[in-house]
Formats: C-alpha cells, structure tokens, sequence
C-alpha cells in the first residue's frame, strides 16, 4: 500500500513544498505586441507544474460614415493544464516551449477588427494544450436600430484545450430606444482576469474616435477593444487590443 507521503508529492516531513511561480508573456501594451515564446527546461526534483494560458483579446473594428458599433470585441480564452510525475519519478528535464499570444493589432478601419491570436504550450508528455482568441469587434451603418439590454455570447471551441477551459466571450452593444440619450458599447475581458468595460456614451458628441478615443486602457492579458464611431467625415481606426498570457507554477 502507498503512504500518505507518496500520494501527496508536494508535502515533505509534514510540510509543504513552497509552489515557484513564473509569467511569459510581452509587456508591450501598445499598438503591436507580438506574443513571447521561450523554452522551459523543468529543474531538478520538480515533480509537479501547472500551466496556465490566456489568449489574446480581439481589437475594436473600424467605421467610415455612419458606422457605430454592433458587437464588441472579445476577450481571450482560458485553460489549464497540470503535468505530474509518476510515484517516484519526476519531470525534471523536460522541456515545453511556451508562447503567450500577441494581440488583436492597430489599424483596422473597414468593420471587422483583427482577432487575437492563441497562447500555446508544446513538449514532452504534455497533451494539446492551448487557449484560443478573443474575436475582433464589428461595426455597421446605422447600428442603433433596435432596443438592445443583453450582453453577448460565450464560445469553446477547438483553439482552447485543457483540463479546465473557459472560452473566448463578446459583449454587444447597449443601447435604448432613445439613441440620442445613451448608447454605449461593452467590451469583455479574460476570464479570471478582468470583466466586461463599458465605453463611453457614443450618442455624445463628437460622436467618433480613432485608436484610444474611446479609452486606452485595456485589461491584461486577454482584454478586447473598443471600435470606432463615425458620423460622416473621414475613416477612423478601433483600438488594439491586449496580448496573451502564461502562468507557470512549479513544486
């Protein structure tokens, strides 16, 4: 019969081993983040990690004319995966290359804006292990034509693989029969990480916004983006949004 000590790999001497924790991902919360890759060699006497993955969040579409928005733009998947030794052995020396995903980018100025891309983890025993991306957010003419109080939809699907996954959501646009009153757009965020943003009142003039007219603060990792509002005139471009993410933690 195993003992309780064998069962419990984290526990040694009646105390337990302190869990070593480290983030990948790239800090440039601008216009283009372009994801970080690296590869992890476990170290020694590591007999337990748990990876856990954000993917990027979906960037704002773009309006010329009379476009507002519609849908707003999602917010990266989750998952998370844990490797654990056999009894008696460990992981130490394997080697996983982790990529945190890059973001939804600048400058999208036709309706649809760019997706996020998927945060990944690969290598030695490790089944496919992935958190797919937010979707860009899209704008069309004369988007308030309806009375609309609900929020957007939730989606798993293939590009997020793990032992517990939370897929990708999107928000749509709030709005009242009284357009001229109030009509704001919604945003969501990474699960466990952020919530849905709400923007500005787009019925306010100036009624339109390029890049971070509407708020450049994005949550991170995984946050989606607010679109353009335009009322004549030129093109204007949606905001990028924020990159992926992934946790790694060790014992």
């Amino acid at each position: 019969m195993s003992s309780l000590s064998a069962l419990l790999g984290d526990v040694t001497g009646g105390t337990s081993v302190p869990t070593k924790i480290f983030y990948v991902f790239n800090n440039n919360r601008g216009i283009s983040n372009g994801g970080c890759c690296c590869a992890w060699t476990v170290p020694a006497g590591i007999r337990n990690a748990t990876f856990e993955l954000w993917g990027g969040g979906g960037a704002g579409a773009g309006a010329c004319c009379c476009q507002w928005p519609v849908q707003g733009a999602g917010g990266g998947s989750y998952a998370i995966r844990t490797v654990t030794s056999a009894a008696g052995t460990n992981i130490a020396g394997n080697v996983y290359t982790i990529c945190a995903a890059a973001n939804g980018t600048c400058c999208q100025a036709n309706c649809l804006g760019y997706n996020g891309y998927t945060s990944f983890v690969t290598g030695a025993s490790i089944p496919t292990t992935c958190a797919g991306p937010g979707c860009g957010g899209k704008t069309m003419c004369h988007a308030l034509y309806a009375y609309n109080c609900c929020h957007g939809c939730h989606v798993i699907d293939s590009r997020t693989q793990g032992d517990l996954r939370f897929g990708h959501g999107r928000d749509g646009t709030m709005v009242t029969q009284y357009c001229h009153n109030q009509m704001w757009e919604q945003v969501s965020g990474g699960p466990k990480s952020s919530s849905s943003r709400k923007g500005k009142d787009s019925c306010i003039p100036p009624m339109y916004c390029t890049g971070c007219g509407w708020g450049c603060s994005d949550d991170y990792p995984a946050g989606g983006s607010f679109s353009a509002t335009a009322c004549g005139g030129g093109c204007c471009w949606g905001q990028w949004s924020s990159g992926g993410m992934v946790k790694i933690s060790y014992s």
